[in-house]
């Protein structure tokens, strides 16, 4: 299975659904994404998160905001609003956030990192 989508309540209009508490799951690529937020409006390959949004990746990157819209065509997640990343012991805060699961690139605006280096063995 490619896509689940969740949540407290739906509504199926011809061209979209909108979703309360929406936990939605895209599985179709290299790395398993997870967005959950309180709500969301699923309409051909965009998934628009609105207000407590959380992305999750498989592998353990993780970032908060309060509005996402998530490329299902691309994998690309946008969010144009403060954004604060999470992976291993490093913390990400920004203004603007692309990023591409297929690509494992990210990109940012008015970025402040604090890094975690760790030594190679």
């Amino acid at each position: 299975m490619d896509t689940i989508m969740l949540g407290s309540a739906a509504t199926r209009y011809a061209d979209r659904y909108t979703v309360k508490d929406i936990d939605y799951t895209d599985n179709s690529k290299q790395y398993i994404a997870n967005m959950k937020a309180k709500k969301g409006l699923y309409k051909g390959n965009i998934v628009t998160l609105k207000g407590d949004v959380a992305y999750v990746r498989e592998d353990g990157l993780t970032f908060k905001t309060e509005e996402a819209i998530y490329n299902k065509k691309t994998t690309n997640v946008i969010s144009k609003v403060g954004y604060v990343a999470y992976f291993n012991d490093s913390t990400i805060k920004g203004r603007y956030i692309r990023y591409n699961n297929n690509k494992n690139r990210i990109f940012s605006k008015n970025v402040q990192a604090k890094i975690q280096l760790q030594e190679s063995k």
